[in-house]
């Protein structure tokens, strides 16, 4: 039987970034389980899957969930919505974006997100022809990209061009200064400036961006969403376009739970030692650190890389009395 001493091991589960879900009544930067880049400013980057109310010409599979995911980007200096997407999509693995290469601008024609990572090598398919993502990023693909679906099935993804496309929204006013994360409101759907020209327009916090990411100028506070639109632009019937002009929802509150670096956090002793167990993410570098007061730290194990599965990092020399844990995951 182990010495009672040994018991009072204990594993800091806050500190190692285990994040519960919940009904959410708001969304803070200080909720934000991942970040990109560097810097005193924050930004968030908000990403809804949906399913579309009308398909029209697209036969891109429903997203297998209903899901809103978030992620932050810190910077300095001049900074803009591309950037931050790049950043984002470079530093989490498991985000995958599809750039239209036709215009001078980022244009996202298709995002997906691996709930359920390490299924082989990211990338999209029409059936016919298949196109990998470099870098987490698509900018020039040859799949039709209103019949693509991701190669690693099970996931969220959503793609399109002439059916229904990913919409851009902003912070209320673009002029950043929201603590949390816009909230969409009780209403099903958005409000357009003009229902006779509806190409603008709000929703609850969130406002539709008019400019492209490359034009999306990034300041304290700011935060951009990307939601399914809830149908297709059809040039010649007004009325099949209906879904998509006045159907239109920005984002939903996200979970930030979903993207944590560390996921399904659980410790315990093992052969002496006291282990942690994780759900880790590949790119990603995980170290197992102590302390005896929650102020100063050291390194037991250090710089054991992700690999989209169950990791376990131990201290192989635990102290005979307390001790807190915490998980750090770092870049290489």
């Amino acid at each position: 039987m182990k010495d009672q001493s040994m018991q009072k091991i204990s594993l800091s589960l806050a500190l190692a970034s285990l994040f519960v879900a919940a009904k959410m009544s708001a969304v803070s930067f200080n909720d934000i389980r991942f970040w990109a880049g560097t810097g005193t400013n924050r930004a968030a980057l908000v990403v809804e899957w949906s399913t579309p109310e009308s398909f029209g010409p697209s036969t891109v599979p429903a997203p297998v969930a209903d899901k809103s995911l978030v992620w932050g980007y810190r910077f300095d200096g001049p900074a803009s919505a591309a950037q931050m997407l790049t950043a984002v999509a470079a530093a989490d693995p498991r985000l995958h974006a599809v750039d239209f290469t036709g215009w001078d601008s980022t244009f996202i024609v298709g995002i997906g997100y691996d709930l359920f990572p390490g299924g082989g090598t990211p990338g999209i398919t029409d059936g016919t022809a298949t196109n990998l993502f470099a870098n987490n990023l698509l900018t020039a693909y040859s799949v039709d990209i209103d019949a693509a679906a991701l190669l690693n099935t099970n996931n969220l993804f959503w793609s399109g061009f002439n059916g229904p496309n990913w919409e851009v929204w902003t912070e209320l006013g673009g002029a950043g200064g929201f603590l949390n994360c816009p909230d969409r409101g009780t209403n099903t759907y958005w409000t357009p400036d003009d229902p006779e020209n509806p190409y603008s327009g709000v929703h609850g916090q969130w406002e539709l961006a008019q400019l492209g990411l490359d034009g999306l100028t990034l300041t304290n506070g700011s935060w951009v969403g990307f939601s399914v639109a809830a149908g297709y632009d059809d040039y010649y019937d007004f009325t099949a376009s209906l879904p998509y002009f006045f159907d239109k929802r920005a984002p939903a509150l996200p979970d930030p739970g979903i993207t944590a670096l560390v996921k399904n956090l659980g410790g315990g002793w093992q052969a002496g030692q006291w282990q942690v167990q994780f759900i880790s993410c590949t790119n990603w570098n995980y170290s197992l650190e102590r302390s005896p007061d929650m102020q100063n730290w050291i390194a037991v194990t250090n710089g054991v890389p992700g690999n989209a599965g169950g990791l376990n990092l131990a201290d192989p020399t635990p102290p005979a009395d307390h001790a807190f844990y915490r998980v750090r995951a770092e870049q290489p």
